[in-house]
C-alpha cells in the first residue's frame, strides 16, 4: 500500500495513489509467523480470520478494511465479538503485526491492550475507543 504523501529516500514524493490492504499479503506474513490464516472474500466485504496453528477449529481473530472515504482505515477483532482496534493509515506488516499479537495473547478471546501495543511498538495510528 502507498499513502498519498510518501516520499522516496531522495524526499521526492511519489505521485502513487492509495491502494487497498492486500489482505492475501497479510495473511502470507502472519502464516510465515507459524498461524493459521485464511481470507474470505464476499460481495459484502473481504475478512481475513486467524488463530494458533493446530488450534480449536474456532477461528479467534478477523481483521480486515473499513470504507472511510478521508482516511483508510483497517480493524483487527474477535470474531465471537463486535469490539475491536481500529488502525488509521494501515499497511500490511502493521496489520499482520496485530493481528500475530493478538492471536498470541494468554487469552486471545479479550482484545489487546494499549499496553501490549505500545510494549510491542505497535500502538502508532491504534485509534483506542
Amino acid at each position: 500500500m502507498t499513502h498519498p504523501n510518501a516520499t522516496t529516500d531522495s524526499g521526492y514524493v511519489t505521485d502513487q495513489d492509495v491502494g487497498e490492504i492486500d489482505l492475501q499479503l497479510v495473511a502470507q506474513i502472519v502464516r510465515r509467523a507459524g498461524l493459521d490464516c485464511r481470507v474470505d472474500k464476499n460481495p459484502a466485504a473481504t475478512v481475513l480470520h486467524a488463530r494458533k496453528a493446530m488450534d480449536a477449529p474456532a477461528w479467534t481473530v478477523i481483521a480486515g478494511t473499513c470504507a472511510d472515504p478521508s482516511t483508510p482505515l483497517a480493524f483487527i477483532g474477535l470474531t465471537d465479538s463486535i469490539r475491536t482496534r481500529v488502525v488509521r493509515d494501515p499497511d500490511e506488516r502493521h496489520l499482520a503485526a496485530l493481528i500475530v499479537l493478538q492471536v498470541l495473547r494468554n487469552n486471545p478471546h479479550e482484545l489487546l491492550t494499549y499496553d501490549e501495543a505500545a510494549a510491542s511498538g505497535l500502538a502508532d495510528n491504534l485509534i483506542w475507543r
